[in-house]
């Protein structure tokens, strides 16, 4: 059978011609041999099945077998869908998991369809943001193929593709396989992965998936509508977790907890480790103070700004002074200003050890040396300043040195642009580039809109559109974006955050809508990150004991495959383009995601994880909802981690600060 094209409408056929990709007989994998079934109805090994197939419109098709055991003893087997594409794709891509092939990037994250020992990968359905998605694409047409939720026996599978000459199969098996091996930690693999179903004698197994044809949005985007139908297709059924005035005491709490003392200095611990073991039990706050990033320590000191605005608390308007301050004496003549406030040893010396920048920390020798500044905590933190300077001036307090320290931040990137590779990512003080690649200075782009936003200095706006451009042809229209978390280097999806604002606040600024239209692409790039549905968990899973759900969530990276709260500060931007676009389905995925991101955070009543007392306010930033996850066991899923770090707190306190103060939403009601 065939799913066809005839003009404007698809349909299935048993004819070839304007076919888009062809639907195999079902095949069964058993004992490590697979065969196909005959003709429904007849009994082929034991086996027999009947197929029924709906039309859900535009391209979208339900497709159901009912698989029966017709022998006299119980069968182990797993069941296979496959389709060929009729298509040569372009490209092809597995949300979350492969992004045409994760080509791009030094880590061991599984690249390209096949593995080294010349087996198809086979990915679990808990690391695809649509259970077992796949995309075959060119520039006029999309077919994807992913599981449905009409059971948990067909939620519960795995996705694999495989190249048939020119074209692709795309494959969906049920139940669970990771084959040719289990990615089980950063750069680490272990044995494969097989789970299997036992029908006995005369049982039977329904098991339904979806197949979609559809054109694409743009070139490179023809995950779009499988996206968008996903959201009709798997129903978002949870509430608020917390009040939006009760998260923003929970956040200000926490922010507090993190100032900590270092060498004399007040600063913003990065997170918190609680800690195990009768040598050293509770919590440990880590000495590891980052401006931005992680850390944040500017934006974590505009929120005491406000709070001390709230509630008239002068110590907390000192506490935040006092920390810039300290990164003040830090800043170098050029502008730049490394990660971690510990790095420096005295004044602004610091040990320096060479390191390999197109590698990540882990496979580097040392966390605390080998690092330059580099474009995502330098752009954070002028970004910051910049705005905590503006917020200052504006209730009487002039701190013309944090204008200055961002000034020299915005100076040495316009000075130092470059056609070939925009802001780059690691520098040396002296301006010379020590590692160009990536998308990462996205974060330098964002930086300059505030900068030109509160100063009104021409010059920044020219770098932040030269460099906007620059990043959406080069990245972001490959349907690409690479290096944003800094302790990876690989595709991601973080550094589509700052592509995002950007587009959106020029847009505000010359009314031009290709900018509108940058911003809906990295928009959706983003999305091809958040978890669309709930993964199925046992009762010994430990998201089932915290009541955890993954719709909502985004995953990390390819070579970090956890879940995270990233997704939070896209919920103003989302509800943006949902006005100016009309779009509610914008609408619907901040929600989606500020639900999600505030789940299993430290309360006076429910403060107590992994038998351990949390602070107040505080949240994990880790959820690894598939075999990935820094556990003994590497087949345990659905489980927390005790690392409570700063920026999934800060960024939950800016968003509601822009939607009570900033934005048009005075009482937070967008996302309640």
């Amino acid at each position: 059978m065939y799913i066809i094209k005839n003009g404007t409408t698809y349909c299935l056929s048993d004819s070839r011609e304007g076919a888009i990709s062809k639907i195999n007989a079902p095949m069964i994998e058993e004992n490590g041999a697979e065969f196909t079934l005959d003709a429904q109805g007849e009994i082929f090994n034991g086996f027999s099945y009947t197929e029924k197939t709906e039309d859900k419109g535009e391209g979208l098709f339900l497709l159901s077998r009912t698989f029966t055991n017709k022998g006299e003893s119980a069968r182990t087997v797993k069941f296979i869908l496959e389709t060929v594409t009729e298509f040569a794709p372009a490209r092809y891509l597995i949300p979350c998991v492969s992004y045409d092939g994760n080509h791009w990037g030094e880590g061991l994250e599984p690249k390209g369809m096949i593995a080294d020992n010349g087996e198809p990968w086979i990915h679990s359905y808990d690391r695809t943001p649509v259970p077992s998605c796949s995309i075959t694409e060119t520039k006029d047409i999309a077919f994807s193929l992913f599981a449905s939720g009409e059971s948990v026996e067909s939620l519960v599978s795995s996705v694999s593709l495989r190249p048939v000459g020119d074209k692709i199969s795309q494959r969906i098996y049920w139940p669970v396989t990771e084959a040719p091996y289990t990615y089980y930690e950063n750069d680490k693999y272990c044995e494969r992965y097989d789970t299997y179903i036992t029908l006995e004698a005369g049982e039977s197994v329904t098991l339904s998936a979806y197949m979609l044809c559809s054109v694409p949005k743009w070139e490179n985007y023809g995950a779009v509508e499988t996206l968008d139908r996903a959201l009709e297709l798997f129903p978002f059924e949870h509430g608020p977790n917390h009040s939006v005035d009760e998260l923003w005491r929970l956040g200000i709490t926490f922010t507090k907890f993190l100032l900590h003392e270092h060498k004399g200095k007040l600063l913003f611990s990065t997170g918190i480790r609680n800690r195990y073991g009768a040598s050293a039990p509770g919590a440990l706050v880590v000495p590891h103070f980052e401006i931005g990033w992680c850390g944040q320590n500017i934006m974590n000191a505009r929120m005491l700004v406000l709070e001390y605005l709230r509630t008239g608390e002068k110590k907390l308007l000192q506490a935040a002074l006092a920390v810039c301050d300290s990164w003040l004496e830090k800043q170098s003549e050029s502008g730049l200003v490394l990660a971690h406030y510990e790095w420096y040893t005295e004044g602004q010396n610091w040990n320096y050890k060479p390191r390999d920048y197109t590698k990540s920390w882990a496979a580097n020798v040392s966390y605390a040396t080998g690092w330059l500044p580099e474009t995502c905590n330098t752009g954070w933190a002028a970004c910051e300043m910049i705005k905590l300077y503006d917020l200052l001036r504006e209730n009487g307090i002039d701190r013309p040195d944090y204008k200055e320290f961002a000034v020299k931040i915005f100076d040495f990137f316009c000075d130092h642009y470059s056609e070939e590779f925009a802001f780059g990512k690691a520098w040396h003080f002296d301006g010379r580039c020590e590692e160009p690649n990536g998308t990462i200075g996205a974060f330098v782009t964002m930086a300059l809109v505030d900068g030109y936003r509160i100063l009104g200095t021409e010059r920044y706006l020219e770098y932040a559109i030269k460099s906007l451009d620059f990043y959406m042809k080069r990245d972001l229209d490959q349907f690409l974006c690479t290096a944003g978390a800094i302790d990876c280097t690989c595709v991601d999806k973080e550094t589509a955050g700052p592509i995002i604002i950007a587009a959106l606040d020029i847009y505000e600024i010359t009314g031009d809508k290709k900018y509108l239209e940058y911003a809906e692409k990295a928009s959706y790039y983003f999305a091809s990150w958040m978890y669309t549905y709930d993964v199925h968990y046992g009762p010994e899973a430990e998201f089932t004991q915290y009541g955890y759900y993954t719709a909502g969530s985004t995953y990390v990276s390819v070579q970090h495959p956890a879940l995270d709260q990233w997704g939070e500060l896209m919920c103003c931007e989302w509800l943006r383009l949902a006005d100016y676009t009309g779009d509610e389905r914008w609408r619907k995925r901040a929600i989606m995601s500020w639900y999600n991101c505030t789940q299993c955070i430290a309360t006076e009543e429910n403060r107590v994880f992994h038998g351990r007392k949390r602070p107040i306010g505080s949240q994990n930033e880790a959820f690894y909802q598939a075999r990935w996850g820094h556990r003994k066991d590497p087949n345990e899923r659905g489980h927390l981690n005790d690392w409570l770090v700063s920026w999934v707190n800060v960024f939950r306190l800016t968003v509601i600060d822009r939607l009570t103060r900033v934005n048009k939403y005075p009482d937070a009601s967008a996302l309640n």
